[in-house]
């Protein structure tokens, strides 16, 4: 009888206990989420205050603001050629900046990726260079660039292609290591050097997703450009930096307009050979 008490009553015992434990757990789960939350919102008010956000500054500096953008119009197309020109310049950079980094990603990205690397005590040193590349934004390097070969585009082409070097290695490795081994295995098996087998399986298996990274990277190099004319390195950047300051803005609403053109064009083109490649 005694048993069969025991029996029943032992689930009982067992669901209490575990009812207990998840209270207590629930407990601890919400004191955790609760002092994470607490810490979250501090950061954010501390970032706040630091930032010196202010809505109504803001609000008070709409009507400038709407003043400016009544001043845009109309568009002075007097210098028209001469931003044309500043705007390929721009364009050149970022595809001189971009093919340069293709160049140097391909090689590198052989030697890093852990699956195929021929030399893999080169692996961590190479790998620390590469984040040192990517870790310096296009500017700063285009900064570095301007004091050593002094101003123009290719100060700007050698900031362009040093950072991209550094995220395009990386993003390559990332694919050479996710690829299917099987290919790779039976080139080997044919007696193929590590090159070769680069050459005839993991290439041909990587492409179609390193030519994506590189019209990626291609996109963000043409917008990053822009930028670059502002420290002195070419581009249509450095007009819209004159724009600004003088405040011409029929002037500045020409530039405007060339930039958001080019980037249509360039996200247009490179969405169409992305589908092709698909």
């Amino acid at each position: 009888m005694a048993s069969t008490i025991d029996s029943k009553q032992r689930p009982d015992l067992q669901a209490m206990l575990q009812a207990e434990r998840q209270r207590r757990g629930g407990i601890w789960r919400l004191l955790q989420r609760g002092f994470w939350s607490a810490i979250a919102i501090a950061i954010l008010v501390a970032s706040l205050r630091t930032a010196e956000v202010s809505l109504q500054t803001f609000w008070e500096g709409l009507p400038q603001l709407g003043e400016w953008l009544i001043r845009f119009w109309p568009p002075d197309l007097s210098e028209l050629p001469t931003f044309l020109q500043a705007t390929w310049e721009t364009l050149a950079i970022a595809i001189v900046g971009t093919g340069t980094a293709i160049v140097l990603a391909l090689p590198l990205s052989f030697l890093v990726a852990s699956n195929v690397a021929p030399f893999p005590f080169l692996r961590i040193p190479l790998r620390g260079i590469l984040n040192f590349l990517r870790s310096i934004d296009t500017i700063i390097f285009a900064l570095f660039f301007v004091s050593v070969v002094g101003l123009g585009p290719f100060a700007g082409v050698l900031g362009v292609a040093f950072h991209t070097t550094g995220s395009m290695a990386k993003l390559y490795a990332e694919v050479l290591e996710t690829l299917p081994p099987e290919p790779i295995e039976a080139v080997e098996a044919t007696g193929s050097d590590r090159l070769r087998t680069f050459a005839f399986a993991v290439l041909p298996e990587a492409m179609p997703s390193l030519v994506g990274i590189s019209l990626y990277l291609w996109e963000y190099n043409v917008r990053s450009s822009v930028i670059l004319g502002i420290v002195g390195a070419g581009g249509i950047g450095y007009e819209l930096t004159v724009s600004l300051k003088l405040h011409d803005f029929p002037r500045l609403a020409t530039i405007l307009i060339l930039i958001l053109a080019m980037v249509s064009m360039i996200d247009a083109l490179s969405a169409h050979w992305r589908r092709r490649l698909n």
